[in-house]
């Protein structure tokens, strides 16, 4: 498993609007976008961008971890 840090934006027409940013347990980015795009909050976007990628990690199953309204905000 990785971690994955997911930016999600736009709509279903464009990419401006709202972000939202998840933090996912997955096999691969595929499965982690794809986790997102089952989230209830995840399904108003449209568009997908992995701001983070963890190395590999012991885990059990793939899920979402958190999800939060607003950009992502990295801290140096």
């Amino acid at each position: 498993m990785k971690m994955f840090t997911i930016e999600a934006y736009g709509g279903q027409q464009s990419t401006d609007g709202p972000i939202a940013h998840f933090t996912v347990h997955a096999e691969s980015i595929d499965e982690a976008i794809n986790l997102v795009r089952l989230d209830a909050l995840g399904r108003r976007f449209a568009h997908f961008v992995v701001m983070e990628e963890s190395p590999e990690f012991e885990g059990d199953m793939a899920e979402t971890i958190s999800v939060s309204e607003g950009p992502y905000e990295r801290t140096p």
